[in-house]
């Protein structure tokens, strides 16, 4: 996450302190001259990229070249500055205009203010108001590009949030059907594969206790050019989830899978001193068997060791028969992992883990290692919640979070097992956060939380985060609670609303439904009806038969 915000600040900052580009355009050699040596063009963030004699072959320029300032003459010869604006509104090229004119014409003044400018300046330029106007356009410009990188990296984290839980499947159909608009995923016609990418150190003993990571990034920037990929990563940025997506298949057939994937080994191993393993789940027919994909490919990441033979495995070719040879655990042992945790019940986890060594005893090697690996990864992603990325003592734990791959016994890794999770403990005990709340008062502030805020954009990940517990454990109070799951809860809050706004106000269906939290108002008559047997238009009609 650090390393992923130290980018984005970097690319904002320079993204933010590029020069705004500038063209002048005037029939006059001295008028154009002028204005290019009479200001310091830096001071105001900008750069004089072109001068041109018409509108004419400023529009030649501009259909091929961006600006983002044009300073024009008003009456110039083939094209003048009106109908230069009038032709960039009509191609969408979207620029600030500074207008001179020799003439105080009141009809060039309402002409050009119609289309929208900066400023009207009289020639002689005045260059006061010149400098003013200029600065004027440069804070203009600095929020529209604030606004659009913060724009753009909320729609990127939307994008790889709903990415994440359309592959795990953590997302209802409800809430997919709502917000498949940020996907972009052929969905009517989709041929589909998921394979993950585990990085592993070439030689463990030089990068154990180092600080370097597994450069996902860098794989990233790689990806961009192939748009048939879409890639995530994990919470603790050591795999890296690949959805091969396109209409007909061939982008997600086994052939262009295993040319991207080799690819993408070939690099990482050229550019950085990791290992590249690569794991594909089935191909999904459909939106709703990739988490299917997804499984199939998890499994066997997990048993694709170190020393493997080859750097990808294929669902296809696994033996049903292998399936007893994987790792077994209880999902309740996961929620009481997470659940003893959370009340800092050291001796109970240790129980629950030797309970779990002991089921898997006779296993083979690598998925022993994985069990380890993801049982030391349950408890520390609970603990990190609360740790902060610059704590050196996190850092080292984190740097052992994958050892277990290296150690070749039952013993070893059973203690070493151990051993993290006594060095957790010993951790929260040296850093304490507040008293775990009882599950009353968890449920409490939870419901108090929905009831207040059902209106706005939130899943039950997003709300774990905001209490600093865990996602599974909070929908599982409120399914003992209310009998709901979370997506039923939120939508009886926001249906109950709906109703009552149908009642008693006179807004539209589409109104209501922006008001009560949906952003889709032909989802929200759908689920109205699913709810209540009758479209919103019934409803209201039933209840105010006058």
């Amino acid at each position: 996450m650090e390393k992923e915000l130290k980018l984005f600040f970097h690319l904002y900052t320079k993204e933010i302190r590029k020069l705004f580009d500038v063209i002048i355009v005037d029939d006059e050699p001295l008028i154009r001259d002028g204005l290019v040596k009479l200001f310091s063009w830096k001071e105001y963030q900008m750069q004089v990229r072109a001068v041109f004699p018409n509108g004419s072959l400023a529009l030649e320029y501009l259909e091929k070249q961006s600006a983002d300032v044009i300073i024009t003459d008003i009456k110039m010869p083939v094209m003048n500055g009106i109908q230069l604006m009038q032709e960039c509104q009509k191609k969408n090229i979207l620029v600030k205009f500074i207008v001179l004119s020799g003439y105080s014409d009141f009809e060039y003044v309402k002409m050009a203010a119609r289309l929208g400018i900066e400023n009207y300046l009289l020639k002689p330029v005045d260059t006061l108001e010149m400098s003013q106007t200029l600065l004027q356009v440069k804070r203009k410009i600095e929020a529209q590009r604030h606004n659009k990188i913060l724009l753009d990296e909320g729609i990127r984290i939307l994008r790889n949030n709903l990415l994440y839980r359309l592959m795990t499947g953590e997302i209802s159909y409800e809430e997919m059907e709502e917000r498949k608009e940020y996907l972009p995923i052929p969905f009517d016609s989709c041929l589909c594969r998921v394979a993950i990418l585990k990085f592993l150190p070439q030689n463990p003993d030089t990068t154990r206790h180092g600080q370097q990571k597994p450069p996902i990034q860098s794989v990233l920037r790689h990806l961009e050019q192939k748009e048939y990929i879409h890639a995530v990563t994990d919470f603790g940025g050591r795999l890296l989830f690949l959805l091969f997506c396109g209409e007909g298949g061939i982008c997600s057939s086994r052939e262009t899978v295993r040319a991207d994937l080799e690819h993408i080994i070939h690099y990482v191993l050229a550019t950085s001193p990791f290992h590249a393993f690569a794991a594909a789940g089935p191909l999904a027919d459909s939106i709703y068997t990739i988490p299917n994909s997804y499984a199939k490919a998890s499994a066997l990441i997990n048993t694709a060791g170190f020393n493997s033979a080859s750097s990808i495995r294929w669902a296809e070719d696994t033996c049903e028969n292998e399936a007893f040879l994987l790792p077994h655990i209880e999902f309740d042992q996961l929620m009481q992992l997470n659940e003893k945790f959370l009340y800092k019940k050291q001796e109970d986890i240790v129980s629950i883990v030797d309970e779990i060594f002991s089921t898997n005893r006779f296993i083979p090697l690598d998925g022993l290692q994985m069990l380890a690996s993801m049982i030391v990864s349950k408890i520390y992603s609970n603990s990190r919640a609360y740790s902060s990325d610059h704590d050196p003592e996190i850092l080292r734990l984190e740097n052992r979070l994958d050892d277990a791959y290296t150690l070749g016994d039952y013993d070893s890794i059973y203690r070493w097992t151990r051993d993290i999770i006594h060095t957790i403990f010993v951790y929260e005990e040296r850093n304490p956060s507040e008293k775990a709340p009882s599950g009353a008062t968890n449920l409490k502030k939870l419901l108090l939380y929905l009831n207040e805020n059902y209106t706005k954009d939130m899943n039950l990940k997003t709300i774990a985060e905001t209490f600093h517990l865990n996602a599974l454990y909070l929908g599982r109070i409120l399914k003992l609670e209310t009998g709901c799951t979370f997506t039923d809860y939120i939508n009886s809050l926001r249906l109950k609303k709906a109703q009552e706004l149908l009642l008693h106000t006179d807004l539209s269906a589409k109104q209501i439904s922006e008001q009560t939290g949906y952003r889709n108002d032909k989802y929200f008559n759908t689920l109205f009806k699913k709810y209540t047997d009758m479209t919103p238009g019934e409803y209201r009609k039933k209840g105010n038969p006058s």
